[in-house]
């Protein structure tokens, strides 16, 4: 089969990289033999790709978004179909997952693919190739003779070694690997992502990523990870990762494996993951700080106990001690630290809020920042808000189902919304400087970023605009920050 698959990009701050699910799902038609192309769109800059994708004369177009994509993905499907009437349709992702009848009935999308995607999807295409249909294909919603049949989820590969490597030839690399990169806070060309396990035992209210792959925790083997980190050092010169997984450090002893691999390949690359405070250990951080770490993500979440067990990240013993302790050791060992916190929770106090204040500071990482408690389908904290009221039922999904910018919060709990965005304004504000100023590197990328009122002068009072909304600084770089990636990527492609 020939197979067009679209990402439905949403560009939020600087969280720009490349589409690793799609790519996975593409390596593995490839392998099956099927003809496959990517595209990374978003559809108010690129309406270019209607045109290539129509010329490539796909038998299936497939589509992936999360909820913050979803009126992104509804326009670009729109025109697809309007275009492209005689191909099928299918839908991927979180958002399709966790509410797969809606949103088929909106797209109306001839099947769906239920959480983890690639044996699904393979197994679909073949026997779609075969005029057989997909009655009996698990991991399929589809429609039939106007008719939905939902044939239940797929099991999880156990062996995710034998997934082959993200199909990252099919799309245009060179943008993504243009400053400042994926690693916050640590400017540098020629960084890209990495995943090398899914699933996560945690159970934090707010998390949903256990909808696609599980809760059970599975690992490709440190050879597999560290093959395809050669490969990416020698085809695109990359010279930093940032490992995607939940919790990169949950099995120290590989970790420990990996990072003598990388010693022994003598591969010199710089990279970044997400840890937890409960799983730092001196003497292997600093095996990673001498294998190439420089940044260590951390949820922190709250600075309040209690807030800690609402969110469901309260661990055995003091978590805030836990907490001020990894930071103090990631200072010993000069490792760059990012912590995130969460406001508008379950139960939360302003004396909440002010724990949280006085434990960011305290901890004073490289880049903190402070974002609303969202409530994305599929979560418990989704549920939690339909139950009690907070959440509007009939609120549309859209980029404002955003985490890290929206305007305001989704939910109103014991804050009123207005009163909570003033409070993340002082919180973020405070952090400014030094989230964005006090590397070397960043200086000078945030003056390309300027550079850019010059050139396209209207984006200035678009940021200017959230400034005024939101009183929030930040809110003006990750603007300039997000007009310079699309610049980037739109003149490449031409």
């Amino acid at each position: 089969m020939r197979v067009s698959l679209v990402n439905a990009q949403e560009l939020d701050g600087n969280n720009v990289v490349p589409p690793l699910g799609l790519m996975y799902i593409a390596a593995v038609l490839e392998k099956a033999g099927h003809k496959v192309q990517i595209f990374d769109a978003d559809p108010e800059y690129q309406s270019g790709i209607l045109k290539e994708i129509k010329e490539f004369k796909p038998d299936l177009i497939g589509l992936g978004f999360l909820t913050v994509g979803y009126q992104r993905a509804l326009k670009l499907f729109k025109g697809l179909k309007k275009e492209i009437p005689d191909a099928m349709y299918c839908l991927g992702g979180v958002h399709p997952t966790v509410k797969p009848a809606e949103t088929m009935n909106e797209f109306d999308a001839d099947f769906l693919v239920l959480g983890e995607g690639e044996d699904t999807i393979v197994e679909a295409c073949d026997k779609l190739e075969k005029k057989q249909g997909l009655a009996g294909v698990k991991g399929v919603m589809y429609r039939e003779s106007g008719k939905i049949t939902d044939n239940g989820r797929r099991d999880m590969i156990p062996d995710i070694d034998t997934i082959p490597f993200p199909a990252r030839h099919l799309i245009d690399m060179e943008p993504y690997l243009k400053l400042p990169g994926i690693i916050r806070g640590y400017a540098s060309k020629n960084q890209t992502t990495v995943v090398t396990s899914r699933g996560c035992p945690f159970r934090c209210i707010y998390c949903g990523s256990h909808n696609i792959f599980g809760r059970k925790t599975r690992r490709r083997s440190v050879k597999n990870v560290v093959d395809e980190i050669e490969f990416l050092h020698k085809t695109y010169d990359i010279k930093g990762i940032y490992f995607c997984d939940d919790s990169f450090t949950l099995r120290p002893e590989w970790v420990r494996e990996y990072c003598d691999d990388l010693k022994r390949r003598n591969l010199d690359i710089k990279w970044g993951c997400q840890s937890r405070v409960d799983q730092t250990d001196e003497e292997l951080m600093r095996l990673m700080k001498d294998r190439g770490l420089v940044q260590l993500d951390f949820g922190v979440e709250s600075g309040s106990e209690k807030m800690l067990k609402v969110l469901g990240k309260g661990g055995h013993g003091d978590r805030t001690s836990q907490i001020k302790k990894s930071f103090e050791l990631c200072r010993k060992l000069d490792i760059r630290t990012l912590a995130t916190f969460i406001i508008g929770n379950p139960e939360e106090s302003m004396e909440d809020i002010d724990q949280s204040f006085a434990v960011a500071k305290e901890i004073n990482a490289d880049y903190t920042a402070f974002y609303f408690l969202t409530p994305y389908p599929g979560t418990e904290i989704y549920e939690m808000a339909i139950k009690n009221k907070w959440l509007d039922p009939n609120l549309p999904f859209s980029d404002i189902w955003a985490h890290r910018q929206p305007e305001l919060p989704l939910m109103k709990i014991t804050f009123a919304k207005e009163e909570l965005r003033d409070i993340r304004k002082k919180l973020q504000n405070h952090f400014f400087w030094r989230n964005y100023f006090t590397a070397t590197g960043n200086i000078s990328f945030y003056g390309i970023l300027f550079s850019i009122i010059f050139r396209h002068p209207g984006v200035i009072f678009t940021a200017l605009g959230k400034l005024v909304r939101t009183g929030r600084l930040d809110y003006v770089v990750e603007t300039l920050n997000a007009e310079y990636w699309r610049m980037k990527k739109y003149e490449a492609a031409g």
